[in-house]
């Protein structure tokens, strides 16, 4: 398994576990697009705040959101 699809599978299943944590039973009608949108939102900003001379770094957090976008 890839270094990316480990980090998406990471920060997945950390937002499901916040968003079951704070919302109990309420996660479980999202679970499937929720946690998943809010990794998506971390990445985004990821992207956003890196300069553009750490280009490695940029394509790593590109491949982390396209496997995101897989699971």
């Amino acid at each position: 398994m890839s270094q990316a699809k480990d980090k998406a599978k990471e920060l997945v299943s950390t937002y499901y576990k916040l968003l079951n944590y704070e919302f109990g039973d309420l996660v479980y009608s999202l679970r499937d697009k929720q946690p998943q949108q809010c990794a998506l939102i971390c990445v985004d900003m990821m992207l956003q705040e890196l300069p553009k001379r750490f280009d490695s770094e940029e394509r790593y957090w590109e491949k982390v959101k396209q496997e995101i976008e897989k699971l």
